[in-house]
C-alpha cells in the first residue's frame, strides 16, 4: 500500500511518498487530468501565498480546504492508498479518510 502525502511545499510536485520520501511526478499516477489541473493550480496560488507570507488567514483557510479535497479525490481514484494532507502554512499533517 502506498502512503502519499498532499503538500504544497515551494519547488515540490504536491505529491510526496511518504515511505520512500521525496516528490512523485503525478502525472506517472492514474489521476484524472481535471483532478491533475486542479493540483497544478492550487500548487501555484499556494505557492503566491507563500511569497505573501502566509499572512492572511482567510487565504490560507481556503487553500488548506482546496488541497484537503484535492486529496480526497487523488485517495478516491488510487483506491489502495493511505493519504495525509500537510499544510506548508500552518506546518501540520492531517489523515485523509
Amino acid at each position: 500500500m502506498k502512503y502519499l502525502v498532499i503538500d504544497a511545499a515551494l519547488h515540490g510536485t504536491g505529491i510526496r511518498d511518504y515511505y520512500e520520501g521525496g516528490y512523485i511526478d503525478p502525472e506517472t499516477l492514474s489521476i484524472a487530468p481535471d483532478v491533475l489541473d486542479r493540483l497544478n493550480k492550487w500548487l501555484l496560488e499556494y505557492e503566491d501565498e507563500h511569497y505573501n507570507g502566509f499572512i492572511n488567514s482567510e487565504v490560507v483557510n481556503k487553500l488548506d480546504l482546496e488541497g484537503k479535497e484535492i486529496a480526497q479525490l487523488i485517495k478516491r481514484n488510487l483506491k489502495e492508498v493511505k493519504m495525509d494532507y500537510y499544510s506548508a502554512a500552518k506546518l501540520i499533517k492531517e489523515p485523509i479518510i
